[in-house]
């Protein structure tokens, strides 16, 4: 086993590790946005009581991280199916190009062949 080798499951350890914390972050500051937001909407309504207030920042809150999650949660099956569609394409793409490689080797032997036939017979 080559040195790269066993450092390799470490490095997506990290990588794994990583993206983890960067969504955790990510989450975080979205919620936070939420109750600014949310309180800043109480902010404009004074009448309401200080039990008004907090269940409207709560409810407000909650309504504002369930409308992301569910755009997140649309964005992320989008994204599987253009990765499916992309990875078609790709396998496509690189059959074609095989193909004609292939078919461009097949000429130029057929061409260096029929030369050397050709040349020996003169």
């Amino acid at each position: 086993m080559t040195r790269e080798e066993r450092q390799a499951p470490d490095s997506v350890d990290t990588a794994a590790g990583l993206a983890r914390l960067e969504g955790y972050l990510m989450a975080n500051a979205h919620v936070r946005a939420a109750r600014t937001a949310a309180e800043s909407l109480a902010d404009r309504m004074p009448w309401l009581t200080a039990d008004e207030r907090t269940e409207l920042v709560r409810l407000s809150t909650a309504d504002r991280i369930q409308a992301s999650r569910e755009q997140f949660e649309a964005v992320a099956v989008r994204a599987r199916e253009l990765e499916t569609q992309y990875a078609a394409r790709y396998g496509e793409l690189r059959r074609r190009v095989l193909c004609r490689g292939v078919a461009c080797a097949a000429v130029c032997v057929t061409v260096c062949t029929t030369t050397v036939v050709l040349a020996a017979h003169r």
